[in-house]
């Protein structure tokens, strides 16, 4: 930062004096190798519309900005930020959670690479192998995604399972050289260039569908993976779907034991949805802007209808915003699942609404191309917004959730 004030405005971030010690490091380490990010240009008919909820690039494109993402980690790693909150015992610096939001928070407001290609590896892998792993999971594969060796992807979701991943099908039976795993996956991000793959299985048919479940790790080069990309409505191909045919692995890439898997994946699910609100609200905010001069272009900024629909997304976008920032300043073991549950559905929600008006202000402009900046762009944006109801948790399978286990609300019938 070129500013004493900006920068003040960064250690202002820090809560006591341990803390703004730390923000001071990591503020001279950022300027050392990134300029500050300039804020996202909500100007009309300036630079890309930017209204795809989805990333959606090319598989080339895809696999240099994971290359970028995987470089600027390992500089972190190397200057002690890679790890911030891991144990010391795995080349981590064993500081609170705390110290990692703080980095976050800073790191916000520099142009640093793309991070979004280690995400599910650094934000939901990585913390169910510390809680559950082995030291050798830990040493082969936390370590290693923190060090920026390695990326990572889910292997949940099923195509007969929906959001109910208790209900996974994919199989693993276990012989005298370990396990062999047949299934499929859907819904993969990162599948096609990912390193390894935390896969939830059936190991135990016989028990409620709940008890029997394990997790493992998948190295995505295993004989019998097969990764094919899908193409979406919004005709991009952010996601995988991933065939399991025999593929063997040994007993040391089990994660926890046999029959835990469903508690693990309640904990690697926390840290996706908490990941779909971190990267969420600065797009929302740009997404209001453009509907404000949207509607003073078709010349209805004075309808009250369409002011009051603007006003109430408005508060929603704040409101959110407001959840986020105390969900992150929450310490992680009084976190109940709830707070992130409720933030995954407030902003699908927002999304959902904000295409909705852009669908009014527009009219037929909205699903007709007439090639002008602005219009038709915004039916990737609604498109998307359909995704992002099933991202993290289907969004009726989170509300009956907390109407049941935070509500107490009386249970769905069966």
């Amino acid at each position: 930062m070129t500013e004493t004030l900006a920068r003040a405005d960064l250690l202002a971030l820090a809560d006591g004096d341990e803390e703004r010690v730390f923000a001071a490091e990591v503020i001279a380490f950022l300027e050392e190798h990134h300029p500050p990010r300039t804020p996202a240009d909500a100007s009309w008919g300036t630079g890309p519309e930017a209204l795809s909820l989805f990333h959606e690039t090319t598989d080339e494109r895809e696999r240099e900005e994971s290359r970028l993402a995987q470089g600027w980690q390992r500089t972190k790693w190397d200057a002690g930020f890679g790890w911030i909150a891991g144990p010391e015992a795995y080349g981590g610096r064993g500081l609170r959670p705390s110290f990692d939001r703080l980095y976050r928070a800073i790191e916000g407001h520099f142009a640093v690479p793309d991070m979004s290609p280690l995400r599910i590896g650094l934000g939901t892998i990585s913390p169910v192998l510390v809680a559950h792993g082995t030291p050798y999971l830990i040493e082969e594969y936390a370590v290693r995604l923190h060090r920026g060796d390695l990326v990572g992807c889910q292997l949940f979701s099923e195509p007969e399972a929906g959001s109910d991943l208790a209900g996974a099908r994919t199989k693993a039976v276990r012989t005298a050289e370990g396990w062999v795993l047949n299934g499929q996956k859907v819904w993969t991000s990162n599948g096609s260039f990912a390193d390894v793959g935390l896969a939830i299985v059936r190991t135990d048919p016989a028990v409620p569908k709940h008890k029997g479940l394990t997790m493992f790790l998948v190295p995505m080069d295993t004989p019998g993976v097969e990764v094919r990309r899908i193409r979406q409505l919004t005709g991009g191909s952010s996601f995988a779907e991933t065939f399991l045919s025999d593929v063997r692995l040994d007993d040391a890439q089990r994660l926890g034991e046999p029959g835990a898997g469903w508690r693990i994946t309640n904990q690697a699910l926390a840290g996706e949805r908490r990941s779909v609100g971190d990267r969420s609200h600065e797009l929302n905010a740009r997404a209001l802007g453009l509907l404000k001069v949207l509607a003073e272009r078709v010349r209805r900024s004075d309808d009250p209808l369409i002011r009051d629909r603007w006003a109430r997304l408005y508060v929603a976008l704040y409101s959110a915003r407001a959840q986020q920032v105390r969900m992150q300043a929450t310490p992680e073991d009084r976190l109940t699942g709830a707070e992130r549950a409720i933030d995954k559905v407030v902003v699908a929600r927002t999304y959902r609404d904000l295409g909705a008006l852009a669908a009014e202000l527009l009219g037929p402009a909205f699903a007709a191309d007439t090639g002008e900046w602005g219009t038709f762009a915004w039916t990737k944006w609604s498109l998307g917004a359909l995704g992002f109801r099933i991202a993290g948790g289907t969004e009726e399978i989170i509300k009956t959730m907390l109407a049941e286990r935070v509500l107490g609300l009386p249970r769905e019938p069966k």
